[in-house]
């Protein structure tokens, strides 16, 4: 009983997860949100705000695996990853 209640509930997590994979735009969102929350500098923000979503969508790449993603941002000599998994963002490596 034990083993068919563990099989039910990891099904309904994949299930779940396959179904709140972010998208490439909700990353891209994402990503310019955090530029502007690191940059204190009101004509930055602006910056961001005009061309963010276009220059950041050009240079990021997104391997999707059903349950979750990974993207990559390759920019000004770094290279970025962030998974994405249940409509969240971790970034696991700056270079």
């Amino acid at each position: 009983m034990k083993k068919l209640l563990v099989i039910g509930v990891l099904a309904i997590c994949l299930i779940i997860s396959a179904q709140t994979n972010p998208s490439k735009g909700e990353f891209v969102t994402w990503a310019k949100d955090q530029l502007k929350l690191e940059s204190k500098n009101k004509y930055l923000d602006f910056g961001i705000d005009l061309l963010g979503e276009k220059l950041i969508s050009k240079v990021t790449t997104k391997k999707d695996y059903v349950f979750f993603s990974v993207y990559e941002v390759k920019a000004l000599d770094k290279d970025i990853k962030v998974v994405g998994l249940f409509n969240h963002f971790i970034p696991i490596s700056k270079k």
